[in-house]
């Protein structure tokens, strides 16, 4: 069963792709997971959108991509959309993915400082991302900014 709203979230130490180890339980303070693969078209459209979040907030909150390809495709996609928050590989066995019951990517997860979700969103949908926004403003007690200005995109595109 994923892992829901109110949930503790579980501990994982993964790698990027270029080697930096990284566990949620030592990251302090509010964590963004975002569970992805890079040849999904949901996640193609949505990890952008995470990208300028993380411009936004990421001097106060750490944001991680949960990659489940290996690490060239990581870096390839991550070069691709100008990613530059941390990229660590879930791969080859999925064993983070599996531990949050993920099913459908993308899937966002924010957890606070006790390691408790207070998020979560599958695929993307914009009223959903909106919430997140509203809720990463909060905590980086920063002006709420529409991060899909200027753009088109749908209401909502399942994973």
């Amino acid at each position: 069963m994923r892992l829901n709203v109110g949930d503790k979230a579980l501990d994982f130490t993964l790698f990027s792709y270029s080697g930096e180890r990284y566990s949620l339980y030592e990251t302090p303070g509010y964590v963004v997971l975002v569970f992805y693969k890079v040849t999904c078209p949901t996640c193609q459209l949505t990890l952008p959108f995470v990208e300028r979040l993380y411009k936004l907030y990421g001097d106060k909150i750490t944001f991680y991509g949960i990659v489940q390809d290996g690490p060239k495709d990581a870096e390839d996609f991550a070069k691709k959309y100008s990613l530059t928050f941390p990229q660590l590989l879930d791969y080859p066995d999925y064993k983070v993915s599996e531990s949050y019951s993920v099913e459908v990517v993308p899937t966002i997860y924010l957890v606070n400082e006790e390691k408790i979700v207070e998020f979560v969103s599958s695929s993307f949908v914009r009223k959903e991302l909106e919430d997140l926004i509203r809720k990463l403003s909060s905590v980086a007690q920063s002006p709420y900014q529409d991060i899909f200005e200027g753009t088109q995109v749908p209401v909502f595109k399942p994973g």
